[in-house]
């Protein structure tokens, strides 16, 4: 099998990252139909699911944050040409998805006692959470199988597999959210649930029969490194637990906001559910561009070509401006688009169109600074400097945006989804200055391999 070489070319660059960014552009689309076919049921089932599924994602963050880092050593793997230690990392990262199944288990069991949702989103938030729960190893397990091939540049694959699992999941949606007379019964919430099991099983399945097929057995031995390496095991989870610890109390964030604008009023909940569900779609943007620089760096960095990588970030800089531009139009041009989708649904929201105009420019801001920190956030993950920027974002996330929230809440001044978007721009800004410091300084580089 022939290897691809990665340099500092913008083909280079564009075959590794775009297959990235549409494979993100996919999975974002795929939760932003699913809320929206929800918010077609009832919006009460839209703000359920979103707050549930914010709670879910603090533990399935918390595993993929830890299973992504195989993707930092399998690019080391292939840039020093150790092409024989390319699937390890994925089975380690395999075995730690195992391991933290029984914790996970408990929670999705005593889902009904772990939360904080008003009663008006409870049962329905409840029977989102503990399907999501029950399958919580699925993440975890599609991102260690991902990073085989992230590692070695062949993205293409993971664009297949996450496009067939989103259009996948769209069909599901609509049959089990409404149902279909006479044959399936309509499930709301815990409809979508399981066409989202479903659609990350089908994805897990694509990837593993691609690792475990002929060719890969031969070249990469990739069922003859099944073996447990505790040595392997516990560098990859040294360096993706700060990554997944990060991501965790960063979700654990925003399930904050959201339960305190849940509790202020549904109007308040509703314009900030379906704001940050437009944010969630638009930073598809930058989690592509953020797993294309740091496979990039990461291969480079396996041939110690350090030059290479600050080529490498001005071309990717220059690509988060231009995309980060295009995904702004329709949120600051012409918001009105989304504005007759919204007219579709049958709750009549139009009293919320000015506050929803006004958060939609401060998003589009949010999305191209968020953009910008991930391209300098994946250099520094390349290196395996996971720790810095993780500590620097919870510092500006948790003293710029949830200390003075909870504040504004216990006094009785929160009062709009704008608040919050205004914080969350000064966070993201501050991040951005921090991690762009610590680029330069150039203590994040190390070979890992």
């Amino acid at each position: 099998m022939k290897n691809k070489t990665i340099d500092c070319s913008l083909k280079s660059v564009l075959s590794v990252t775009l297959p990235m960014i549409l494979s993100a552009m996919s999975s974002n689309l795929m939760y932003m139909i699913d809320r929206f076919m929800l918010a077609g049921y009832s919006i009460d089932s839209m703000n359920a699911a979103t707050m549930s599924g914010n709670f879910v994602s603090i533990f399935s963050f918390l595993l993929c944050g830890s299973a992504n880092s195989a993707e930092i050593f399998a690019g080391q793997y292939n840039g020093s040409k150790q092409y024989e230690r390319l699937a390890a990392p994925t089975w380690q990262m395999f075995y730690m998805s195992l391991f933290a199944y029984i914790p996970c288990f408990l929670i999705a069991y005593f889902s009904v006692y772990i939360n904080n949702y008003p009663p008006y989103y409870l049962k329905e938030g409840v029977e989102y959470q503990k399907v999501l729960m029950y399958f919580i190893m699925f993440p975890p397990i599609r991102a260690a199988l991902a990073a085989f091939f992230i590692g070695q540049g062949k993205t293409k694959v993971i664009t297949f597999s996450v496009t067939t699992g989103a259009l996948l999941n769209i069909v599901l949606d609509y049959l089990l959210i409404y149902g279909l007379a006479g044959f399936v019964p309509s499930l709301g919430c815990k409809g979508a649930a399981i066409a989202t099991v479903i659609s990350e099983f089908v994805q897990i399945s694509i990837l593993a029969s691609i690792f475990f097929g002929k060719t890969n057995r031969k070249a990469y031995n990739t069922f003859g490194n099944r073996k447990l390496e505790s040595k392997l095991f516990f560098e990859c989870w040294q360096v993706g637990f700060p990554i997944a610890l990060g991501n965790c109390v960063a979700l654990l964030a925003w399930y904050i906001i959201q339960v305190l604008f849940s509790h202020v009023s549904k109007d308040v909940a509703t314009v900030y559910n379906i704001t940050t569900n437009l944010y969630v779609f638009f930073i598809f943007v930058g989690e592509g561009v953020n797993k294309g620089i740091a496979a990039i760096s990461a291969n480079m960095i396996g041939r110690n070509d350090l030059k290479s990588i600050e080529k490498t970030r001005k071309i990717f800089v220059i690509i988060s401006i231009l995309f980060g531009g295009i995904v702004a139009v329709p949120m600051v041009i012409y918001p009105e688009g989304f504005f007759y989708l919204l007219s579709m649904l049958p709750d009549d929201i139009s009293r919320l169109y000015s506050e929803i105009k006004i958060a939609c420019y401060l998003v589009s801001l949010d999305v191209a600074l968020e953009t910008l920190t991930l391209a300098h956030w994946g250099i520094l993950m390349a290196g395996g400097d996971t720790k810095y920027a993780n500590i620097v974002y919870q510092i500006c996330l948790w003293g710029i945006t949830i200390l003075p929230m909870t504040v504004l809440c216990y006094t009785n001044t929160l009062t709009s989804a704008m608040q919050a978007y205004f914080l969350i721009t000064l966070t993201l800004g501050a991040t951005l200055f921090f991690i762009y410091r610590r680029y330069k300084s150039g203590k994040w580089y190390k070979k890992l391999v």
